[in-house]
């Protein structure tokens, strides 16, 4: 994405991506079920921020959905070895990590 791809290539996978980032990321007794209306902008030359809506459940067994507004600020700081870090809010719901703290590499 820093290449400027457009966002519409990816955004089925992306949604994806950022909902697991999302549930690893954020303390909440929220389920989150994807993300709509997703936009991207660089920010900086080596940062992403996308924001949306991203589809909330209170949890599985109750039938409540919504939506919350969702942010998520990519920065890759690989140049001073401390990999890609991601920052998300949904809400009032805020997290933080390496992009290996969610996707561990072998």
């Amino acid at each position: 994405m820093l290449n400027c791809e457009k966002i519409e290539v990816h955004k089925k996978e992306l949604s994806f991506l950022f909902e697991v980032m999302t549930t690893w990321l954020l303390d909440c007794p929220l389920t989150f079920d994807g993300l709509t209306d997703l936009t991207s902008k660089i920010r900086k030359s080596r940062q992403i921020i996308f924001e949306g809506k991203m589809d909330v459940l209170r949890n599985s067994n109750e039938n409540k959905e919504w939506f919350e507004p969702f942010k998520a600020i990519v920065t890759d700081k690989r140049i001073t070895k401390q990999g890609i870090w991601i920052k998300i809010l949904v809400g009032d719901y805020f997290g933080e990590g390496s992009l290996e703290d969610v996707f561990p590499i072998e």
